[in-house]
């Protein structure tokens, strides 16, 4: 609540800045969680391209590790090959090993790293046992299998890391044919053409050799056959990006049929074998290579569909924020108008409107106005304010020239009516005479009415002048008090005096203060009980004196207290107020106070009585 209340006493324009401030945090919050929203996918592609790269280094040693089985299987098998094909198998994976380990050094991960350290202290071990021909046929064939299985699991490690395995579109069904199903498929075609081309150096096989190679055999044909039905759902999906691949691998599915005859009707069916191994060799060779190629090819394809679908990611992304830049842009736009429009209406803060309104309705109407706009509210409330001021002014005038012309004819009536009640006009009636003794008092007090009035009609304009100078203050109470020593005995009440002060000076208008005073003394003489004292008790501070006037009558209730300086308050009663009171006294007391720099207040409780105080500040002596 208090944060509330100290918000609201903020100037407008602040307030307008501070909520426009917040609308632009609160809408900068929201682009940056919409980026982050959107931005994922972007991430995603971004990250698949990365591994794109890895993954061809893998793919080539995986290539090369396996054309250095079959060479060393040859090397083994014939001794008429020679040992440098075998040696320049091996420093061509060497040297692909050697491109990715350059690619790691700066692109670092330890588990990569790690995993591909294994398999090369595997294939090190297995490439000394070759060179030291201390290996059998079986054996190299058996590490080599190894070796190419940890290939390609480290293979399945890097599609996992670079998530290509997760893809949601179309082009997760070429991952899957080019990272996983083709390198599985070559794999076994490999091992077909290491099995055949041992069987055609022996030049006959056994029965169960067939039917090992048969085994091989339908393996690769269920590969096969899973690879077209991914690449039928390709077809499916519409995409247009991978056309040239499925073309290129319905060309080698023709090529592999081929080889899968020749090793049909040259091994399989015949008892003995004469088809040249070299010729078997380098068809299978040639296939397995086309379907290699068909890797790199699906790999280049791939990255140029993620390239375009970052693309269009971005497209989309830098498209949707700036449609909410621009939409940002229009509301600030659009508050910044509104705020200037309704500051101009208004012409000023409304917290100020209102104190103006406030004052005016206080009847403060001389507070300045600043206007800058001139068909603002607070041009209309100043227009108001000097209409109420003029006419005003016009009463105030009024007032003054109307009790003027009153009191002259009065004066005359209340010195006629005095000379009848003293008798010297003639001998009058008794019951004449106390007609004539009231009529006399009411007009001595429609005597005070008018002067009443116009004290405060000249205070009320500003042109009651007053004869400041600084005087002991003790003559002026004394005066006060013996003037209305007689009016309180007609109400049966007593005026003592407390402590005195006679070295007290203040600088006062000696005739207005001692109205104040008498003024004071009259109103605690009316509302005090019989046989009651009024007590004036003067107190000296450190630079002020204060004139306590206390009496012991009825008191004031809260609910009138607030108003009681106000001019003509309408909630005194008769238990409250006398019935001649002009409601005029203690209004011209006030401002009379202040016009001589001091201050006038009051305590009081209902049924115990009333201190009234005037507070004067203090003069040394010979001031002036």
């Amino acid at each position: 609540m208090n944060l509330f209340k100290h918000f609201e006493r903020i100037a407008l324009w602040k307030q307008l800045t501070f909520l426009g401030v917040l609308c632009l945090a609160l809408a900068s919050m929201s682009i940056i969680a919409y980026w982050h929203e959107t931005n994922q996918p972007l991430t995603s592609i971004l990250k698949e391209q990365q591994g794109l790269q890895p993954v061809r280094f893998v793919i080539n040693i995986i290539q090369r590790t396996q054309q250095h089985r079959a060479t060393a299987a040859r090397s083994i098998l014939d001794e008429s090959i020679p040992k440098t094909a075998q040696r320049l198998k091996a420093e061509e994976l060497e040297e692909a090993i050697y491109s990715y380990e350059t690619f790691l050094d700066k692109h670092p991960n330890q588990e990569h790293r790690k995993a591909f350290e294994r398999m090369v202290d595997y294939w090190h071990s297995l490439h000394q046992k070759i060179s030291r021909k201390k290996i059998a046929f079986g054996e190299n064939y058996d590490m080599h299998k190894i070796l190419l299985n940890m290939q390609l699991d480290y293979l399945q490690l890097l599609i996992d890391y670079y998530r290509l395995s997760h893809d949601t579109s179309t082009d997760r069904y070429i991952i899957d044919v080019s990272l996983t199903q083709l390198p599985d498929l070559i794999n076994d075609m490999a091992r077909i053409r290491g099995y055949g081309i041992g069987l055609l150096i022996k030049a006959k096989a056994t029965t169960d050799e067939r039917a090992q190679l048969k085994a091989y055999m339908l393996v690769s044909e269920a590969k096969i056959n899973a690879i077209d039905a991914a690449f039928r759902r390709i077809e499916l999906s519409g995409s247009k990006t991978y056309g040239e691949v499925y073309q290129n691998y319905r060309t080698l599915k023709g090529n592999y049929e081929k080889i899968r005859d020749l090793t049909q009707t040259e091994i399989l069916e015949k008892e003995v074998f004469n088809y040249p191994r070299e010729d078997f060799y380098y068809d299978f060779t040639s296939v397995i290579n086309g379907y290699y190629s068909c890797i790199y090819s699906s790999l280049d394809q791939l990255n140029l569909s993620l390239i375009e679908r970052a693309g269009n990611e971005k497209f989309e992304i830098y498209s949707s924020l700036l449609c909410l830049l621009l939409f940002a842009l229009i509301v600030i736009i659009f508050y910044i108008t509104f705020s200037r429009r309704l500051l101009k209406k208004l012409g000023s803060d409304p917290k100020n409107i209102a104190d103006i309104v406030e004052a005016i309705s206080r009847g403060d109407l001389d507070s300045d106005v600043e206007i800058k706009y001139p068909n603002s509210l607070l041009a209309n409330v100043k227009h108001m304010q000097e209409i109420l001021r003029e006419s005003d002014r016009v009463k105030s005038e009024y007032i003054a020239t109307a009790t003027h012309e009153l009191k002259i004819p009065l004066s005359a009536i209340s010195s006629t009516l005095l000379l009848a009640v003293n008798g010297e006009l003639g001998a009058m009636p008794e019951c004449a005479t106390t007609y004539l003794n009231v009529a006399q008092k009411n007009s001595l007090r429609l005597a005070e009415l008018i002067d009443a009035s116009l004290d405060f009609n000249k205070l009320s304009v500003s042109k009651l002048e007053m004869d400041l100078r600084v005087q002991p203050l003790m003559p002026i109470v004394d005066d006060a008090m013996l003037s209305m020593t007689t009016y309180a005995r007609k109400h049966s009440v007593h005026i003592i005096m407390g402590p005195r002060f006679e070295y007290l000076l203040v600088k006062v208008d000696a005739r207005r203060l001692r109205q104040v005073l008498k003024n004071l003394l009259s109103n605690a003489a009316k509302f005090s009980n019989k046989d009651e004292e009024i007590l004036i008790n003067i107190t000296v501070h450190v630079d002020k004196v204060r004139v306590d006037i206390i009496d012991h009558g009825c008191g004031i209730g809260n609910e009138l207290q607030e108003g009681l300086f106000q001019k003509y308050p309408q909630e005194l009663t008769s238990e409250t107020s006398p019935a001649n009171s002009a409601g005029l006294g203690l209004v011209i007391s006030k401002r009379l106070v202040e016009a001589m720099g001091g201050e006038i207040g009051f305590t009081s409780t209902l049924g115990i009585g009333s201190c009234f105080f005037i507070d004067l500040p203090l003069e040394e002596p010979n001031s002036e």
